[in-house]
């Protein structure tokens, strides 16, 4: 109980100093500027994920200050034009998608940042007739498939969830099992994101019965914390794919699990890494050891080695000295979302560098990105004509109790399967 109180205190005081941040100018181009370019952002400050976006918000201000002040590595803006946040909260709930959506617009934003990828859908045939750019993080396949105006910053976590079974797969020993083929089974809410999680282990598993049985899915309804039942049918899985976006179904389920003695191994994509502080704090750093996820744009302990993830680094601790060391341990949210919301903004930099700030819109951007392709710690990511997804590969993290941090496990960038 006094864990809860102090995670919902935490997040009201990140609340209100978020609020108290959107006011402020952006840059230095202030009177000077002569055009401003909005950008909108659609996200969750006061909701069940504010904990991890509200630091995503706060790296997107922090970019954006980086860029007008024309410190960022990669294309600069040309003089006199500088970029402005527009922030619409919609409290992770979906009825407040298009309303959010039709406030940015009314706002001058061309391009609009969605983090949820239900979102993300939603606005998909809407962005088409509009002309507006919509800039994905949390991704599905539906995001993406067929092409148009939803460009994803992530993978679609279908195929996170067949690249974290491929690296399993890989690593399981069948003559040290005696011939024992690997289990695998599904946990989690039947939302669109634990749907999607759910199809991807289903769909692998099927293709690959060499070394895997998939042993079956329990979803349950949005808002379930108490888990008695799902706990008694999977205490001696494998592996179970633990499929949420967000804090509160993983921290309620493993923590039950684990004092039931389940066995299995946790996994997951890369949302969870995001709350990986909440889930510790929760569950314990030992009941977390050896679990294992998947990540498109690194984690902290990689920025001695990718000189991507130091710059946001740097950038966290120039503009958020007070709370960096805080928002490091609480999770990727700031890292997992500053980083490809550099990478888009990049994007729209390079966008009003080809067609000059008066002539930049929706269009604008479309037409750059898709034919759009630079290189982010050694990983080669763009758009084409029929490609919406940035991300060809991820890296496999492991959640290690004695170096409290998460920490690469597989030999840099690995291929997404896309089955």
């Amino acid at each position: 109980m006094n864990h809860r109180w102090r995670t919902v205190a935490l997040s009201c005081i990140m609340v209100f100093a978020l609020v108290a941040t959107l006011g402020l100018g952006c840059g230095k181009g202030g009177e000077e500027a002569k055009k401003t370019i909005v950008i909108g952002n659609l996200t969750d400050l006061t909701g069940p994920a504010a904990p991890a976006l509200i630091p995503t918000t706060w790296g997107l201000q922090d970019i954006v200050k980086e860029i007008n002040a024309g410190l960022n590595p990669g294309p600069k803006l040309p003089a006199g034009v500088q970029l402005k946040v527009a922030t619409y909260d919609t409290g992770m709930n979906s009825s407040r998608f298009i309303p959010g959506y039709e406030w940015l617009k009314s706002k001058g934003a061309q391009v609009i940042l969605s983090i949820f990828n239900d979102c993300s859908e939603t606005l998909k045939p809407l962005a088409a007739t509009d002309r507006v750019a919509i800039l994905g993080i949390a991704a599905s396949v539906a995001m993406v498939e067929p092409p148009g105006w939803v460009f994803s910053y992530c993978a679609p976590t279908r195929w996170g969830i067949k690249l974290m079974l491929k690296w399993v797969e890989d690593q399981w020993d069948l003559q040290a099992h005696g011939g024992r083929k690997a289990t695998v089974a599904t946990v989690g809410w039947a939302d669109g994101w634990g749907t999607e999680n759910q199809k991807g282990a289903q769909e692998y598993c099927a293709a690959h019965p060499d070394k895997l049985t998939y042993v079956g899915s329990y979803m349950q309804p949005v808002g379930t914390m108490t888990w008695s039942g799902v706990v008694a049918k999977t205490l001696n899985v494998d592996y179970l794919v633990i499929a949420a976006n967000g804090a509160l179904m993983p921290a309620t389920f493993w923590k039950q699990y684990k004092n039931a003695g389940g066995t299995a191994v946790n996994i997951d994509t890369e949302a969870q890494s995001a709350y990986a502080g909440y889930l510790t704090n929760y569950c314990g750093w030992d009941e977390l050891d050896g679990k294992l996820n998947v990540q498109s744009w690194g984690a902290w302990s990689l920025a001695d080695e990718f000189e991507e993830v130091k710059y946001i680094k740097d950038v966290l601790y120039k503009y958020r000295p007070g709370r960096a060391a805080d928002l490091i341990r609480e999770g990727m949210g700031y890292l997992g979302g500053t980083a490809p919301q550099f990478f888009a903004l990049q994007m729209v930099v390079a966008a009003i560098n080809r067609v000059g700030a008066d002539n930049f819109n929706g269009q604008a951007f479309y037409d750059t990105a898709v034919n759009y392709t630079a290189d982010w710690a050694g990983s080669s990511r763009g758009f084409n004509a029929t490609k919406r997804h940035v991300v060809n590969d991820m890296v496999v993290l492991r959640w290690d109790a004695a170096k409290q941090d998460l920490v690469m496990i597989s030999d840099g960038w690995l291929d997404i399967p896309h089955e």
